[in-house]
C-alpha cells in the first residue's frame, strides 16, 4: 500500500510540475528559443533598462491609471415549495433562492491603453521582440557587451541562476 500511494504522489507531483511556467534556462537546456526578447542591435544591457523604465514612466503620464467598480452576473435559483400531507397535517419544504456572482471588484480601465503606449514607445525607440534559438553546445559568444545586429548566427545562452546572455558564434 505504501508504494502504491508513494508511486501515486510522486505521478502527482510531476504532473503538477508540467504545469510550472519554464525558466530560461529550462528553455535553453531542452534547446527551445528564447521567445518576446525585446531587442535593439546595439544595445546594452544598462540602455535597454533605461529605455525599458523611461517607456514605462512615459505610459504612466500620458494614460493614467482609471480605477472602475464592476460588479459581475448574478444568478438566483427558482424557488420551489414542496408539501406533503400526512394525516392532517402538511409539511412543506422550501429550496432554492441562492444567489451565486454578483461581487463587485475594482479594475484599471485604462490598462490596455497604457500598455500599447508603453508598447508603441519602445518600438519608437527602435526596440522589436524577436524569438532568439538556443546556442548550439559549445560556442563562444561574441559581441556580449551590446546587441549585434541580428543575423542567422545571433542566440542566446542561459545559465541555471537565472542568467542570460545574448551574441554571436
Amino acid at each position: 500500500m505504501i508504494k502504491k500511494s508513494l508511486f501515486i504522489t510522486g505521478v502527482v507531483f510531476l504532473g503538477l510540475s508540467g504545469c510550472a511556467e519554464q525558466t530560461i534556462y529550462d528553455r535553453y537546456k531542452a534547446g527551445l528559443p528564447a521567445e518576446n526578447v525585446l531587442y535593439l542591435a546595439g544595445a546594452t544591457e544598462a540602455s535597454r533598462n533605461r529605455d525599458v523604465t523611461n517607456c514605462q514612466v512615459y505610459a504612466a503620464q500620458q494614460v493614467p491609471q482609471n480605477q472602475v467598480i464592476r460588479t459581475s452576473s448574478s444568478y438566483t435559483t427558482p424557488v420551489q415549495t414542496t408539501c406533503n400531507h400526512i394525516g392532517t397535517q402538511v409539511f412543506c419544504n422550501t429550496s432554492g433562492g441562492q444567489t451565486y456572482g454578483g461581487g463587485t471588484y475594482s479594475v484599471d480601465a485604462n490598462a490596455n491603453l497604457r500598455s500599447r503606449v508603453y508598447h508603441q514607445c519602445l518600438a519608437d525607440r527602435g526596440y522589436r521582440y524577436v524569438n532568439l534559438p538556443a546556442c548550439p553546445a559549445g560556442v563562444v559568444l561574441k559581441n556580449r557587451g551590446k546587441l549585434p545586429p541580428l543575423s542567422r548566427t545571433t542566440c542566446y545562452m542561459a545559465t541555471p541562476d537565472g542568467r542570460s546572455a545574448i551574441g554571436e558564434y
